[in-house]
């Protein structure tokens, strides 16, 4: 009996009542059996009858070895408590005997029919983006190379930081079915944006000189940066598109027709910032007044989200200082590497995508696989896919790009290089959210702040390091830069080890 029990680790093992069954069939014809009456029951039922109110509806044995998982049984515990070889085989029984539930299912379920119209309001985020890029021809005109750059560090910094947290802050209080609360952020966010961009600005000016226009110029980008975010909050990204149409139409044409239409490029893009600002806040005013639920104060619903709109506003602010702090230096002189980062902020659309396919697909496995190992197998080939898709994305734009400035004359070897490590930072930036999605904002930060210095410490040391003053080889410092991706990148898959395979994340 013991050795079919080894062989077969999944049978139940043999409870008293059964052992002294045996034994009465094994008693001799002269002994009396006394049978004692049924006092005690299987330790296995107990369990099932524990874990019922929260795994009456499991989908698998899956679910239920996660739940035991997470509840602290190990494969020790399964063997000694309860006599099975690991934890799989004890869901195994478990589910079996809490009895008939939902039908199990176990193929793809039909495709939504809208979900088409979800991917390509995130992929066009992209170029949502990118919208009022075309004015910056003319503003440079006005302000200068310099003031041009150092605005545009600011500003993306101060709105990136900004729009982060706003976002973040706002989506918990969506969760938390407080709509009244997150268009109240959404609104202060974006209403003081702006004037923490001319307080900024001024600052800027009085340190390192410039004028009314680069202040205006700054006000304007972190303006459209928290109007973006609003817009984007409540899905209104083809207001947002049809505001900044004309911007980026006259901006064209001034890039064609010359000097000419200056004014209007410049005059046309702080209008339609102005009227794409002013449509968001209507949007996030008429929520707040369309929300009947009463609700906490919002000082008081905030405080405890503290820690993770630190955590946000941190990721956010090494998030920018990886991209700008590469870019910048070249921002004046060189044009092959200034616009590398394009083929990326073109397709982050596409990353924001299938950052939020992810999980259901990964639901999908979870209903698929019948054995643990399978689905850390699936898992992390899912993500493997994944990267490869953000990966392809900004590699397609990318390929014209450089096409493009090696017919004009303009190609080098680091604007190669330097294009390829945004490529891979497409790559990056999907297990960025993925991360992100678990809260793993320290590990985030730490990880872009160690690529940073990779980069500027190594730059220093062989010389090429354009923020410190050493302004050597650009295909030195463009390499590193690129390496110090990669090990962004893998620095990411070390945070994810650890989480990714636990199928109790994808219940």
């Amino acid at each position: 009996m013991s050795l079919d029990s080894d062989l077969d680790p999944n049978r139940p093992r043999l409870g008293s009542i059964m052992a002294a069954a045996a034994g009465a069939r094994a008693a001799g014809p002269g002994e009396h059996t006394v049978l004692l009456p049924r006092i005690s029951t299987d330790p296995l039922d107990d369990l099932v009858e524990r874990v019922r109110p929260q795994l009456g509806q499991a989908v698998d044995s899956l679910h239920v070895a996660a739940a035991l998982e997470a509840d602290g049984l190990t494969d020790r515990g399964a063997r000694v408590e309860y006599g099975y070889h690991d934890v799989f085989a004890l869901a195994t029984e478990v589910f079996r005997r809490l009895g008939p539930t939902l039908p199990k299912p176990r193929g793809v379920p039909a495709r939504d029919p809208l979900a088409w119209r979800e991917g390509l309001r995130l992929i066009a985020h992209g170029p949502l983006y990118a919208l009022p890029s075309t004015a910056f021809p003319a503003v440079l005109a006005i302000v200068g190379r310099r003031s041009l750059v150092l605005g545009l560090v600011l500003a993306s910094a101060l709105g990136w930081v900004y729009a982060g947290a706003a976002a973040h802050a706002a989506y918990r209080m969506l969760g938390l079915d407080r709509p009244r609360a997150a268009a109240r952020i959404l609104t202060a966010a974006a209403l003081t944006a702006p004037l923490t961009g001319v307080l900024a600005g001024a600052g800027l000016v009085r340190l390192t000189g410039g004028g009314p226009a680069l202040i205006a110029m700054i006000a304007c980008l972190v303006a459209y940066q928290l109007t973006s975010t609003v817009l984007v909050f409540y899905r209104r990204e083809l207001w947002l598109a049809l505001a900044m149409t004309p911007a980026f139409l006259v901006g064209t044409a001034y890039l064609i027709l010359g000097p000419g239409l200056r004014p209007w490029s410049v005059w046309v893009a702080a209008g339609c910032v102005l009227a794409a600002f002013v449509l968001a806040m209507l949007l996030a005013v008429r929520r707040s007044r369309a929300a009947a639920v009463r609700e906490p104060r919002l000082l008081r619903a905030l405080r405890p989200e503290v820690p993770g709109l630190l955590g946000v506003s941190g990721y956010a602010l090494c998030s920018a200082v990886l991209l700008l702090h590469a870019e910048a230096p070249y921002l004046l002189g060189r044009l092959d590497i200034a616009i590398a980062a394009a083929p990326l902020i073109l397709t982050m659309g596409v990353v924001e995508w299938r950052a939020e396919r992810f999980r259901p697909q990964a639901v999908l496995l979870v209903r698929r696989v019948e054995r643990p190992a399978e689905f850390v197998r699936g898992v992390w080939l899912l993500l493997g896919r994944e990267v490869a898709i953000c990966l392809l994305a900004p590699a397609i734009p990318a390929v014209a790009l450089l096409a493009g400035l090696n017919y004009l004359g303009l190609l080098s070897a680091p604007g190669v290089v330097m294009t390829a490590a945004h490529v891979a930072l497409g790559g990056a930036y999907l297990l960025a959210f993925l991360l992100a999605g678990r809260d793993r904002f320290g590990w985030l930060c730490a990880s872009m702040l160690a690529a940073i210095t990779v980069h500027v410490g190594l730059g220093a040391v062989f010389g090429a390091a354009p923020l410190l003053g050493r302004s050597g080889s650009a295909l030195v410092d463009t390499s590193l830069y690129l390496g110090s991706v990669l090990l962004l990148q893998a620095l990411f898959v070390l945070g994810l080890a650890r989480i990714l395979g636990q199928a109790r994340h994808y219940r």
